[in-house]
């Protein structure tokens, strides 16, 4: 009997696939020209690729109730235009008594299969009230209000009939947080000029999908989600895969990678905080992130706006990761 000279392992032919697509793609830019021609024609050529849709407050949103959670503070339940058919709910964490010229405001994305009655969010949003911040919790699809079903129900539905239309359950998040960041910046409490984006896990990598996509982001600042796909698919398959595959917008890989995407932020604030205990975000592509989007931020001269920090905390915007994130936003927004 022959030797089979071929592997059975298609999970190991895909991960090589994925290897030499990502290995096109180019890392190497001369100056602020060349890499701004070809991260226009990224975003331009991802939002089409994974099915960005286009989402927008068009009118004003309805408050549902607006209560009173401490002396300086205060809890909207808001729905949040976002088509003729479909509002995003989400709850708004407000100053009790707002600036006279308005505060900066946060969109904060929860994580995989959080929602905006997460407590560490709604702690966030309180702790920033005290600084004059705005915050906006929404329930990214499927999660919280935005569906009767239940979970793998919940995900399956809304990324099999996403998929019919072109529109990866990622790119779908990212354009939630884009529409709640312009309603913000609608918001007579809030400057629109100072913005900022932030999540967990799963809501980090909406953070820098939409902050990559979005310049009208003023700050960005994702925690818990910092690897590439390519380090996914090439080296945390080896050992562990995700709860379901919500995380992989398909194509994606033919026009970029993480790295490019965080360093689409470029000048603007970049505050980038891993935990290195997740296992599922391997600390190799969180190397290759920052090693990328700091030879772009020096392209700028503006080395000094991003920043790179591996913390052992919880899984949480809580201790270390919130006190970061607070600092930061008031450093650059505050």
């Amino acid at each position: 009997m022959s030797v089979p000279r071929l592997s059975n392992d298609a999970i190991g032919w895909l991960a090589r696939r994925v290897a030499e697509a990502s290995a096109k793609l180019p890392r190497e830019f001369a100056d602020v020209a060349s890499w701004e021609g070809w991260r226009d024609d990224m975003r331009a050529r991802l939002r089409s690729r994974i099915g960005v849709p286009y989402l927008e407050p068009t009118e004003e949103a309805v408050i549902r109730s607006d209560t009173v959670i401490a002396s300086h503070a205060r809890l909207e339940r808001v729905d949040i235009p976002a088509d003729a058919d479909y509002a995003i709910p989400a709850f708004v964490v407000k100053p009790a008594e707002p600036k006279a010229d308005g505060g900066p405001g946060i969109v904060l994305c929860p994580g995989w299969p959080q929602t905006k009655w997460e407590p560490q969010f709604m702690r966030f949003g309180e702790r920033m009230a005290r600084h004059g911040f705005v915050t906006a919790i929404l329930d990214h699809a499927p999660f919280g209000e935005t569906s009767h079903n239940t979970m793998p129900g919940a995900m399956t539905h809304v990324m099999g009939i996403g998929n019919l239309l072109g529109i990866s359950q990622l790119a779908l998040r990212a354009a939630e947080a884009m529409c709640v960041g312009e309603y913000l910046r609608m918001r007579d409490d809030v400057r629109s000029d100072r913005v900022a984006i932030t999540g967990l896990c799963q809501g980090g990598m909406t953070t820098w999908m939409a902050g990559g996509l979005d310049n009208r982001f003023a700050a960005v600042a994702p925690v818990a989600s910092g690897t590439t796909f390519t380090a996914w698919a090439v080296e945390m398959s080896r050992y562990r895969a995700l709860g379901d595959v919500s995380p992989y917008p398909f194509g994606l890989i033919e026009v970029c990678d993480t790295e490019h995407l965080h360093a689409a932020v470029a000048p603007r604030p970049l505050l980038v905080q891993a935990n290195t205990p997740d296992d599922w975000w391997p600390l190799s592509g969180f190397q290759q992130i920052e090693s990328f989007s700091r030879q772009v931020y020096e392209l700028y001269g503006a080395e000094e706006r991003c920043e790179f920090v591996g913390e052992m905390h919880e899984h949480a915007i809580t201790g270390p990761f919130a006190d970061r994130l607070e600092a930061f936003l008031l450093k650059h927004l505050g």
